[in-house]
């Protein structure tokens, strides 16, 4: 006798073209299948095309509500899937449903999306799903899938959005003159420091942080918005494979300064991603592959605190280990620009 089928026959297919904004990879021709055996799984396959030949990174995305959302956890995934994926025909991803959610059954939606890292800004996937926020593994807490900014925005990033959006100078501030304003009110530009392009923005509010999605928006297309406390704690601290929360947002339960930056051992930031595997340094990344998540400079997100002060999360290079550890929780109010507080966005799978 035949098991309870978990999916239909055929799945709906959501056909994502070129995501995240940049516009040379082409997601095409994508078909798929649930097999007609007992294994629950379900093939998918795509063609990739990208003008430039570069390599790109995959991911896939499924929806059990007709692509109101995209909040199937969906991590049992094989194949032409995540990064250093070549272009071609007939790409091939297995996807383990019957692991991921047994006992299962309806209508889903697979979602393809290519990146090849020359977007404004290189984001990974963090896979629908829940775990124990706050470490409270009786009141796991769901989040849907959505993309987050690998690294913490740059000082580079940010004058793209002044030069292009701000000329009136409202979301500037001198800080330690890394971001110069130059002219006149109403027509300002702007220029970074040499040798600090690659260093995180720091001297930024919530409100300007909140400005510079809605600007990334309008130049990428999507929806990109500060992560919420929860969206943030994930994509630093949660191992959904082996079921894991760690300490530090580094896939790890241990800190010295070979894993970031804090403690003041290196007197101020570093650059972005200085965490890289590059001797004496571990490549210290979250299991999604975010870097600079503990130490170097914290990070806004959308979540209240109280009132209306805003929670930051990460700790800075400035603050003890136990600052620094993916559940640490700080406020601010959404106004305050302060020399130890950057960001990153997160861009919702639409």
């Amino acid at each position: 006798m035949r098991a309870t089928i978990v999916l239909p026959a055929v799945l709906l297919l959501w056909v994502s073209v070129s995501a995240l904004g940049n516009a040379t990879p082409v997601v095409s021709n994508i078909r798929v299948s649930q097999r007609a055996d007992e294994s629950k799984l379900v093939d998918i396959w795509y063609d990739l095309a990208d003008a430039d030949g570069d390599a790109c990174t995959i991911w896939v995305a499924i929806s059990g509500d007709n692509g109101v959302t995209w909040s199937v956890p969906a991590l049992t995934l094989v194949g032409h899937i995540g990064a250093n994926m070549t272009a071609g025909t007939n790409k091939h991803v297995v996807w383990d449903a019957g692991a991921d959610m047994p006992g299962k059954r309806g209508t889903y939606r697979a979602r393809v999306l290519a990146s090849d890292g020359k977007g404004l800004g290189p984001m990974v996937m963090v896979a629908a799903g829940a775990f124990p926020y706050q470490n409270n593994t009786s009141k796991p807490v769901h989040c849907d899938a959505f993309m987050i900014d690998k690294f913490e925005v740059t000082n580079l990033f940010y004058c793209q959005f002044l030069n292009d959006a701000d000329p009136a100078g409202d979301h500037w501030y001198n800080g330690d003159w890394e971001i110069r304003r130059h002219g006149n009110a109403g027509s300002y530009t702007y220029s970074v420091a040499p040798g600090k392009e690659n260093y995180p923005v720091r001297y930024v509010s919530a409100y300007d942080a909140e400005a510079f999605a809605a600007w990334r928006s309008s130049i990428e297309g999507g929806t990109f918005r500060l992560p919420t406390e929860q969206e943030w704690e994930k994509a630093a601290g949660w191992d959904p494979v082996e079921q894991k929360m760690y300490t530090y947002g580094y896939h790890s339960n241990s800190i010295d300064q070979t894993w970031c930056n804090y403690n003041n051992y290196y007197g101020g930031p570093t650059l972005v991603g200085y965490f890289n595997g590059t001797d004496p340094r571990k490549d210290a990344k979250s299991y999604y592959g975010c870097y600079d998540m503990s130490g170097n400079v914290w990070e806004w997100t959308s979540s209240i605190y109280s009132g209306t002060s805003r929670v930051v999360r990460g700790g800075d290079w400035d603050d003890i280990a136990s600052i620094c550890q993916a559940s640490s929780r700080l406020y601010y109010t959404p106004s305050s620009r302060n020399k130890g507080i950057g960001f990153r966005l997160v861009l919702d799978l639409e």
